[in-house]
């Protein structure tokens, strides 16, 4: 239940963590930001068994979370689509991917989106961001004075990170999600977009954030108390689902032993779309837990994987931010830290922004979208490589059907630079690119007059199959061209 919805006041010393203001010109879009303390009560859950089935543990615990809302300043260019993203909390830093990903489609056609922290590990650096703003934040360990029954060197050796705590409780969320997608469908003063057409909610998150909603499809969605004889959401989208990790219902389960299926949706009654990029299509026990595609009332589900991209990218990773001084000052800058000298940049936000709008049209005109192949792999989940040293199948650009390079997902590291593990000397989530020689490149193409007939007849067929938006095509087709350009591929063979 949310008692209260207060809208946090934006000033010029006082603005939200990795406000997306700083980054893009939200004002040449038309768009508006806003952030909200969202003041409620939930409940906290325990598993009946391990295969998803949970129960009411500790009930009405008072709670303290925040949003971020992203909208049309105009409401009549309101879409009617609303987002509503699990902001990642991995590396202890709020990261909204899957807007990052796909802020451009999202504002070209007016949709809504709204971010909420997923878990409370992350308040500690938004207290150090801006302590006044977010010092009340709270979500309280209704069984303080319980131990959890691990220690972090265990949390640690069975390769999760040590980020539970006591003092709080992270099971909370998920009644906090339900409340949110309520509220925002309804037409309540409170309603922070009551004014917009608000008609479809989705529900999308990244990489761990895509394993919260594996588990609230697979555990919440669907519990009477919470679908309420309706659908709390019309769609999912996940991106980049780490499979081997499950979300627990409370930190204290998080050793529990989870039934595999926990790792995959079981069961989804509205459209969802799975995208998974090179590092997670077969790695993470992905290749031991696909799904296949399905039209079935019961299951209504597409994977994609998208072959050349890696988990994190440049221009999702590390340029968006922009050499952010806050993030800076916080210590938090996202950088690539890899011994290769070029990250990979593969340009998947294109696929996810085709993603969305399938995923709208399946909703609201019932067309499902079309199936692709899954990359080829060998029987322990590696992904099969072509003679450019490229992954074979998958979800493809011209970037790859005519490579100017060859990407890899996993780069070289020195100890002691992954936050995973202070061990590794490889980043399986952060590949690179080695660019072919620019004779080669001559061979294979001739020049760019050449090169860009080849993108452009791809990029059709592509588009055609609903793979690519057709406002990106013309970006796409730039994108390819201009980076074999710098590669150097002629501009015109004389």
């Amino acid at each position: 239940m949310i008692k209260q919805i207060k809208e946090i006041p934006i000033t010029n010393d006082s603005y939200p963590f990795a406000s997306a203001s700083r980054y893009l010109d939200l004002d040449a879009y038309g768009y508006v930001e806003k952030e909200y303390y969202i003041d409620g009560l939930a409940n906290v859950y325990e598993s009946i068994g391990n295969t998803g089935e949970v129960r009411v543990a500790y009930e009405n615990v008072a709670y303290r979370n925040r949003i971020i809302v992203r909208a049309p300043k105009e409401v009549t260019k309101a879409s009617g689509n609303v987002v509503i993203e699990i902001i990642n909390p991995t590396s202890f830093m709020e990261i909204d991917r899957m807007w990052i990903l796909t802020h451009e489609k999202f504002m070209r056609d007016g949709d809504i989106y709204v971010g909420i922290t997923s878990k409370p590990n992350t308040i500690a650096k938004m207290v150090a961001f801006d302590k006044k703003r977010y010092e009340s934040l709270q979500w309280p360990n209704p069984r303080e004075d319980v131990e959890l029954p691990f220690t972090n060197e265990q949390l640690l050796a069975s390769g999760l990170l040590p980020d539970v705590n006591i003092e709080y409780e992270p099971g909370l969320f998920w009644d906090m999600l339900s409340n949110l997608a309520w509220m925002l469908r309804s037409d309540d003063v409170q309603n922070p977009i009551a004014t917009y057409p608000h008609t479809y909610v989705y529900l999308t998150g990244w990489s761990k954030s895509a394993c919260y909603v594996f588990r609230y499809v697979n555990s919440f969605a669907y519990r009477k108390e919470v679908a309420k004889d309706s659908q709390v959401f019309d769609g999912y989208l996940a991106g980049g689902g780490v499979r081997s990790m499950v979300v627990p219902v409370n930190q204290y389960e998080s050793l529990y032993a989870y039934d595999y299926r926990l790792k995959r949706v079981e069961k989804v009654k509205q459209p969802f779309i799975s995208i998974q990029t090179e590092s997670e299509n077969g790695w993470f026990d992905a290749f031991r837990t696909k799904r296949q595609d399905s039209d079935h009332p019961n299951f209504l589900y597409r994977e994609y994987e998208i072959a050349g991209a890696s988990h994190d990218t440049m221009f999702s990773y590390v340029d968006y931010y922009k050499q952010d001084e806050d993030l800076k000052r916080i210590d938090m800058l996202p950088k690539y830290d890899a011994k290769h000298a070029y990250g990979n940049n593969y340009p998947s936000q294109f696929a996810f922004a085709a993603g969305f709008k399938n995923l709208f049209r399946w909703v609201r005109e019932g067309v499902g979208p079309a199936s692709c192949m899954h990359i080829a792999m060998d029987e322990q989940g590696n992904n099969r490589k072509d003679a450019f040293g490229n992954s074979i199948g998958g979800l493809r650009t011209c970037l790859l059907d005519y490579p100017t390079g060859q990407y890899g997902i996993a780069s070289t590291i020195e100890k002691g630079k992954s936050f995973l593990d202070a061990t590794a000397t490889t980043n399986p989530l952060f590949g690179y690119e080695q660019p072919f020689p620019a004779s080669m490149l001559e061979v294979l193409y001739q020049d760019a007059k050449q090169y860009t007939a080849l993108c452009k007849e791809h990029t059709k067929e592509q588009v055609s199959k609903g793979f690519i938006c057709k406002e990106d095509e013309e970006a796409l087709i730039n994108f390819a061209v201009n980076l074999a350009i710098e590669r150097g591929l002629p501009i015109c063979k004389k």
